[in-house]
């Protein structure tokens, strides 16, 4: 609590003067809500949120009061498993600079970071100790899985695919599935990527203009407007640019600035050096988490298609990272959760099931 109370403090009196704190939030910026569900999209849910929270709590009290949402949610998460966890890695995920600057300051990623983590918690505790459904925890998870549609669509998939496994996890365990190799998954998988690839030759608008209307729309929401980290000079024009960009703005979007744009910018070093180390954790936990899906049945199921639909998605939304170094820095936020706490907890509950096996 008091990390993430340090976060707010120095995103609203230091970070901001460097960088922009994205949307905002605060009662002045707010306009146009009236409580109508038509108008529950996105930005206007998020500016619902804060603007009835700074009724109570002023200035950056309310994303602070929201940060100890987020403290307190980690902390219910991780509270049984804790004692197995790697403890240092542990705590560099919940350090890093960038994550309590944006799960502190009032913004999107606030708000799927707190109901993101809600979801994971469920999940993980559901694959390991299949123990009867409480009515109280459903609807706590239904509520974040609709608000996470409703803030980011697109990461709804992810969060909904391990919601929708851990929530089967008793029928898995008991079917023939759980017998299946590692090498038939991933044919499944390459079965299922071809067969939307075939779908999408056959279906032309989908697969060129469509995806170039995506293109433009994701270019001009970040290029609109002047940013000191904005890149305006990136090959975007037909799909192929889209596959093509995707080798390096994947990682790359992880990461932040280049190393070039931060030698020339030395701000911007000590963010790179962040990023390099976020994007080295996120390799490693995903190569721990697909060695433990080669060394269990059970956890296979639950694992190997939250696996592939995290490259997808990832896939999917790297355009959101690419055109400025600083938004890919907020954006990423909203995966950590799903990215870095998930992968924790399922090593940990992994850990601790295997000792409770050996009654150590």
């Amino acid at each position: 609590m008091a990390a993430h109370i340090l976060g707010t403090i120095v995103a609203y009196t230091v970070y901001i003067k460097l960088s922009s704190l994205g949307d905002g939030y605060a009662a002045k910026d707010f306009q146009g809500f009236n409580g109508n569900i038509h108008d529950f999209r996105s930005t206007i849910v998020v500016h619902g949120i804060y603007y009835y929270i700074s009724r109570f709590l002023p200035g950056f009290l309310a994303p602070m009061a929201l940060g100890l949402v987020v403290a307190i949610t980690t902390w219910h998460a991780f509270r049984g498993v804790y004692t197995q966890i790697n403890r240092k890695l542990f705590w560099t995920c919940n350090l890093f600079p960038h994550f309590l600057i944006w799960s502190g300051s009032s913004s999107k990623e606030q708000i799927i970071v707190i109901f993101g983590t809600i979801v994971i918690s469920f999940a993980a505790k559901r694959s390991f100790a299949a123990s009867r459904l409480k009515i109280t925890s459903l609807a706590f998870v239904f509520l974040s899985l609709w608000f996470i549609f409703l803030v980011r669509p697109n990461y709804f998939v992810i969060y909904f695919t391990i919601f929708l496994t851990s929530l089967l996890a008793p029928t898995l365990h008991k079917t023939k599935i759980n017998r299946l190799s590692i090498g038939i998954w991933v044919f499944t998988f390459i079965l299922i990527t071809m067969g939307g690839i075939v779908f999408a030759s056959f279906n032309t608008a989908f697969f060129s203009k469509d995806v170039i209307d995506f293109m433009a729309m994701v270019e001009v929401s970040f290029l609109a407007y002047e940013g000191g980290s904005n890149r305006y000079n990136i090959q975007w024009n037909d799909v192929s640019d889209f596959f093509y960009n995707s080798l390096w703005g994947v990682p790359q979007g992880f990461i932040g600035p280049t190393l070039i744009e931060a030698i020339l910018k030395p701000v911007q070093f000590p963010v790179f050096l962040e990023g390099v180390v976020y994007l080295f954790i996120l390799c490693y936990l995903f190569v721990r988490i697909f060695k433990l899906a080669g060394a269990s049945n059970m956890l296979r199921v639950h694992i190997l298609p939250y696996y592939f639909v995290a490259i997808v998605i990832v896939f999917v939304s790297y355009p959101y990272l690419i055109f400025n170094a600083g938004s890919a820095l907020r954006y990423k936020q909203a995966m950590h959760p799903v990215l870095i706490f998930y992968p924790l907890l399922i090593l940990a509950y992994a850990r601790a099931n295997n000792l409770i096996r050996k009654k150590l």
